[in-house]
């Protein structure tokens, strides 16, 4: 049986680039041309590093939740667009990525934000929590003018931050979380968004 050739890495990612390999559940022998096709519809797609080092960085920070060094060490290899790429391609390492975009290297540590910002407003609270968390961790930072690459990103993250911020039907939890994330972003980088739209509603009276 012969696999499908796998796409091109994307453009635009992190150090290293992710290669899509399509995983067939199919034995070869047995099988009608019927079945084979289903088979070939239901294959999940399986997201691995070029470099087998990156990818057993992934893996190890994947297990156990992976503790902060695991992340530092997976983020100072793959950058902010590196982890935003895999977290955007791969649900099943969606929840490292996150976790590690704490520790994104500079230049251009805000380059995950809009993932944070989408994952924030995801089904998933865990993953929703990790986000944010996360997010508040890159705004505690200082902001160093090193590279104006991340800026349109920056910007990008604020937005959807501020549009979760806004969402009087959101979870309290996640809705205070972007509320301080935002203000602490708004000390650091000023520009980055209408700090002024930053909701007052659940400020304590």
């Amino acid at each position: 049986m012969r696999f499908p050739t796998p796409r091109p890495p994307p453009q635009g990612g992190g150090r290293d680039a992710l290669v899509l390999v399509s995983v067939l559940f199919l034995a070869a022998c047995g099988k009608t041309s019927g079945e084979a096709s289903k088979a070939e519809v239901d294959a999940a797609p399986v997201y691995v590093s070029p470099d087998p080092a990156v990818e057993a960085l992934w893996v190890r920070a994947a297990q156990d939740g992976g503790d902060g060094d695991d992340l530092a060490r997976l983020a100072d290899r793959e950058g902010a667009s590196g982890l935003a790429a895999r977290g955007e391609t791969d649900p099943g390492m969606r929840a490292v990525a996150v976790r590690a975009l704490a520790f994104a290297p500079e230049p251009g540590m805000f380059e995950g934000l809009p993932l944070l910002a989408q994952v924030a407003g995801g089904k998933s609270d865990v993953e929703a929590n990790a986000a944010l968390d996360s997010a508040i961790d890159l705004a505690a930072r200082p902001r160093r003018a090193l590279d104006p690459d991340d800026a349109i990103e920056l910007t990008k993250g604020c937005e959807l931050l501020l549009a979760l911020a806004s969402d009087s039907s959101a979870a309290r939890a996640r809705r205070v979380k972007a509320i301080r994330a935002l203000r602490m972003l708004a000390d650091a980088d000023k520009g980055a968004f209408d700090a002024g739209a930053i909701p007052t509603d659940l400020d304590a009276p």
